[in-house]
């Protein structure tokens, strides 16, 4: 079972996470309904956690524009007790978006990061994502790097 928001809200703090604000599902389901309050609830933040036990629930709740906007949820391990460790892995993770077609995208690095940093991302964002791809290397046709 999940655990309450309330719990939840308490460990937040506890731990000291930038976190503002915990929907239950419920909620979701309730004033989240309309498709314009999807909207600006998607509009609002710029990121979105949720427990990794419920995650499977967020595609009909949340609707295509989460996704056309790229704001997918990022699972978190919520019945872990160390939650800061759980967002931060979250926050520090290279998201690569699968589509149906032969392109896909994949952000692996920001402007206030160290130059070595970003060639180290990019070196293991590339093996990551090769691990994905249908016939590995051969399924790969070309690479490129957006800056």
């Amino acid at each position: 079972l999940t655990p309450p928001s309330d719990q939840i809200k308490k460990l937040i703090k506890s731990q000291n996470i930038p976190i503002s604000k915990v929907i239950k599902i419920s909620k979701l389901k309730t004033d989240y309904k309309p498709f314009e309050s999807k909207r600006k609830l998607c509009d609002s933040y710029d990121l979105f956690l949720v427990d990794k036990r419920v995650v499977h629930l967020l595609p009909k709740l949340l609707g295509k524009e989460f996704y056309k906007k790229k704001k997918l949820p990022l699972g978190v391990d919520l019945s872990n007790k160390n939650l800061k460790e759980q967002v931060e892995r979250a926050l520090s993770s290279a998201l690569m978006y699968l589509r149906t077609g032969t392109c896909s995208v994949m952000k692996v690095g920001k402007v206030s990061m160290e130059k070595d940093e970003i060639v180290d991302n990019v070196v293991d964002a590339i093996k990551g994502a090769v691990e994905k791809v249908p016939k590995k290397w051969e399924g790969v046709r070309s690479l490129h790097l957006k800056f």
